[in-house]
């Protein structure tokens, strides 16, 4: 089943796509359509979705948030067959060269993500009408940007946000980069947060401010338990037991997981006192 979307933000069109063989798709990703440029290509298994709902007579430049596959599944279509530059972080033309290897869950929801070439992203990016500045915030992974547009207040922020409260983590993100990466996107202003599966409009910047919150508590909570001397087993039956969410966890393994957000911050926290 296919699902497809377009949704109106004025300037900004929101291209919502997603892809099951059996049901219904269990996630959507969004790109975003403005001026002439595109931010994220989706997911390359709801292909035939994208290149219906871009108007291609507009689009000369896209820009990336991250590699990942929901994000960037297009890339290869863009740069191989449709001759559109395609750009990214460093890290994510890095990503982008060589063929990654997906997990089944990965595959099942998203499809595959074909090497293609990408061209590295300056610190300010300009379409037809507006100026955008590229900030890098890792964490959700080491290559992830968001981009601000001051003047119109929007912020495309990827995956950055998803929500305030967060079930689950990949066992690859870091906590306490997400936070680092968090408190940059909390001091800027911004009245549009256009994210990557759930956007916000209803005062953005206190959406952000709520996650980081969030994730301050949990790190807190941990570092409570580490400093009374309890080993990483006693702190996961504290702080996870209930708050698992067994769907994610099952569908991937692990991979997807509440305890990875425990074992992230226990990882954290423990580089922090050796650096010191």
């Amino acid at each position: 089943m296919r699902l497809e979307q377009v949704l109106d933000f004025g300037p900004v069109k929101g291209l919502r796509m997603g892809f099951a063989p059996v049901g219904k798709p269990l996630m959507s990703a969004i790109c975003y359509q403005l001026d002439n440029i595109l931010i994220d290509c989706g997911p390359s298994n709801a292909h035939e979705s994208f290149v219906r709902l871009v108007e291609w007579e507009q689009v000369e430049h896209v820009y990336l948030t991250h590699y990942h596959e929901d994000h960037a599944g297009n890339a290869a279509y863009l740069v191989e067959r449709r001759q559109i530059p395609v750009y990214g972080h460093p890290l994510t033309c890095q990503a982008l060269r060589k063929r990654i290897a997906l997990k089944p869950y990965e595959l099942y929801m998203w499809g595959s993500l074909k090497p293609t070439e990408v061209r590295e992203i300056a610190g300010q990016v300009e379409s037809d009408k507006y100026r955008f500045q590229v900030i890098h915030t890792p964490g959700h992974s080491d290559d992830h940007v968001v981009y601000w547009e001051a003047e119109q207040g929007w912020l495309f922020s990827g995956d950055m946000y998803l929500g305030a409260r967060i079930k689950y983590f990949r066992s690859d993100e870091s906590v306490m980069r997400t936070i680092a990466s968090l408190k940059k996107i909390a001091s800027l202003e911004f009245d549009a947060l256009f994210c990557g599966h759930n956007p916000q409009f209803g005062n953005p910047v206190n959406h952000i401010k709520r996650k980081l919150a969030f994730f301050e508590s949990v790190v807190s909570d941990v570092a409570e338990l580490v400093d009374k001397g309890l080993t990483d087993r006693e702190i996961y039956k504290r702080l996870v037991g209930r708050k698992e969410f067994w769907p994610a966890k099952l569908i991937t393994l692990g991979d997807v997981s509440y305890k990875n957000l425990i074992r992230s911050a226990i990882d954290g926290l423990r580089d922090t006192a050796r650096s010191r």
